[in-house]
């Protein structure tokens, strides 16, 4: 087991006292609390969601049971029964467990079982779980904003197919004029149809790393990132296409079309929605012209060379656009940086760096630039401004190189320092992907989620930088949907969220660099109510009793295989008393349970990442507990006398 934060220590404490107890309590004989076999631990847990379809259903009682053929049973929402194995004992007959024959989709379900206890007595029940929706959305990084390599290599071939594309598509204007001016100049081949399929090919490793992403092609369709690539997709094929016929001209308004899904994409646009998108929309489109256009140009110059009039003509008109083009670069780019890069972040963040050396290279194109105007002028520099020309061009595919880097790399300033207060009363959930800690508030239209990695070595020391993803799936009686997170912090992701009257599953993936994570799916009940005055009710009725026993599990590693429960048997206000809500105060208390079923509390310790679901008997008693902290998952049975 690892060291654990600051937490984890003093829940380690409090089960080896627990655990020294139980070991106390059973060497002493304590008495059974009930004649009577009592269902601990079932698996999927009561009123929760999984990730994955279980293979088996899987019930743990405190003595051996025995049972018939049928003893459990499991039915969908609409009431079809689903296919069972026969039941199997293990453990000698405390542990029930059923293989699942067919495939559950996402929805909500209903088991039944029925046991015999030692006594004769028949003992029989329900409980009801959740399956969880396909995650198709693509996973959002936060933490140490480190570089996607990969992306940005794609990235680059996108834009710099869009370059020789669209930029292509203006400078086949200007040659264009000086043949008109002088037929006999031979024709300089339009690389417009060359450029849209380079860019095409470039989206489609995007999406190629989307799909293996989300582990499912509904990703392309099913969210927004994939729905912008797709759209950028058909407009680079419908430009190649139109350069193959007479509407050639034409093939510049979808190459536009592409430009206006990367602003829609862009990290401005999610700093300042709406005017983040002009910006990089309009810059991109300018350097694609600027860049693109001079290629086309280069290529004329050299295939001219032996006609210095024609160069001159052509460099003259290619320069006079240059300078409007040139003025947008500066003012959009300069605009975007203003909006993602905080000033203090300029040298510290990767973002800000990779920005810097944007702007030296932008800094040197300007300055061939302008020797390029000022040598055009002169007839005898003709040759200068050829090799100022290519030298400019190369240049520019460099900034094409530095800015997919830029756009692969999130900003320091997209990175909220807080995440965005709760709006109303606040359903927490969480739960253990692998090693990494999960924990979710759920607000009237928004969802938080903090995450949390174990402390190597001394928990002393300061928590090194940790880089986290996540992405994740909605689904409700009304319907499913990705959910588009944005970053919030280190380890923290925000997003917006619809939810609907009754049970919501939530399906997040979580991973962090280092560590064992996984996929996990979280109910969350709606609308919630206030729970303050049931927890204050419920501790002061624990205190009142004299002898509980209880049945926990503790586990720091969700991938591995469940612990056998501990049974330990104590007084009410002592186990109250090691409880964080031993108060029956908490800043979180809310009650996501609806009328005629037992009463159940969801409480939070945001401070701590703890948060804890308790059931509630008809006499106000904790029945179940499930108590999940930064690095522990510790599930309670409480069986009482009589």
């Amino acid at each position: 087991m690892t060291t654990t934060t600051a937490s984890g220590p003093r829940r380690l404490a409090r089960a080896a006292v627990m655990l020294l107890v139980a070991g106390a309590a059973l060497v002493a004989g304590a008495a059974t609390a009930s004649a009577h076999p009592t269902l601990l631990f079932t698996d999927p847990s009561p009123d929760t969601a999984v990730a994955d379809a279980p293979p088996t259903i899987t019930l743990v009682f405190n003595e051996a049971v025995t049972f018939g053929g049928h003893a459990v049973s499991l039915s969908r929402d609409d009431g079809r029964m689903v296919t069972l194995g026969a039941p199997a004992p293990d453990q000698g007959g405390r542990i029930l467990a059923v293989r699942v024959e067919e495939p559950l989709d996402a929805g909500t379900y209903l088991a039944r079982w029925q046991v015999t206890g030692s006594d004769g007595d028949l003992v029989d029940g329900e409980f009801r779980f959740a399956v969880g929706a396909p995650i198709s959305g693509a996973a959002v990084s936060s933490g140490s904003a480190a570089v996607s390599w990969t992306d940005a290599a794609l990235r680059w071939l996108l834009f710099a197919g869009l370059t020789v594309a669209l930029g292509g598509a203006v400078g086949d204007r200007l040659t264009g004029s000086a043949r008109a001016e002088n037929p006999a100049l031979p024709p300089v081949r339009s690389w417009v149809g060359f450029g849209a399929l380079a860019g095409l090919a470039g989206v489609v490793g995007l999406g190629g790393l989307l799909v293996l992403s989300a582990e499912t092609a509904t990703a392309l369709w099913q969210g927004r990132v994939g729905q912008l690539l797709l759209v950028e997709a058909a407009g680079l094929a419908l430009a190649a296409g139109l350069t193959r016929t007479r509407l050639r001209r034409w093939a510049t308004i979808p190459l536009v079309l592409v430009t206006v899904a990367e602003g829609l994409r862009s990290h401005a646009n999610v700093a300042a929605p709406g005017w983040g998108a002009v910006l990089t929309g309009v810059h991109l489109l300018a350097v694609t012209v600027w860049a693109g256009a001079l290629v086309q140009v280069a290529r004329a110059a050299v295939s001219w060379r032996h006609r210095r009039p024609a160069v001159r003509w052509v460099f003259a008109g290619y320069l006079r656009l240059a300078v409007w083009v040139f003025g947008i670069v500066i003012a959009s780019g300069s605009l975007s940086a203003v909006v993602l890069v905080p000033i203090p972040t300029l040298l510290t963040s990767t973002y800000g760096r990779v920005l810097v050396v944007k702007l030296a290279l932008v800094t040197v194109v300007t300055g061939l630039a302008i020797a390029a105007r000022l040598a055009v002028r002169r007839v005898e520099r003709a040759d200068r401004v050829r090799v100022l020309v290519r030298v400019e061009a190369s240049a520019l595919i460099a900034v094409l190189a530095v800015s997919a880097v830029l756009v692969s790399t999130p900003p320091a300033g997209s990175l909220q320092p807080t995440p965005p207060p709760a709006r109303g009363l606040v359903v927490p959930v969480s739960a253990l992907a692998g090693q990494i800690g999960v924990s979710a508030s759920a607000s009237d239209g928004q969802l938080v989620v903090r995450m949390s990695t174990p402390l190597r070595g001394d928990y002393y020391e300061a928590k090194p930088p940790q880089d986290y993803s996540l992405s994740g799936e909605v689904a409700a009686a009304a319907g499913s949907g990705p959910i588009e997170f944005s970053g919030c912090g280190e380890g923290c992701f925000a997003a917006p969220a619809e939810w609907h009257n009754g049970a919501n599953v939530v399906t997040l993936r979580a991973g962090a660099d280092g560590w064992q994570g996984g996929t996990v799916s979280l109910l969350v009940p709606w609308p919630p109510q206030a729970g303050a005055t049931d927890l204050a009710r419920a501790v002061e009725k624990m205190r009142t009793v004299d002898r509980v026993a209880i049945y926990e599990t503790v586990t720091s590693d969700t991938t591995t295989t469940s612990p056998v429960p501990q049974r330990l048997d104590v007084a009410g206000a002592w186990f109250v008393a090691q409880e964080p809500y031993a108060s029956g105060v908490a800043p979180i208390a809310t009650r996501t349970s609806v009328e005629g079923q037992p009463v159940r509390l969801a409480i939070s310790f945001p401070a701590e990442m703890t948060t804890a679901v308790l059931t509630l008997d008809e006499e106000g008693r904790i029945s179940e507990e499930t108590l999940t902290d930064d690095t522990h998952l510790i599930r309670r049975r409480f069986v009482y006398a009589g």
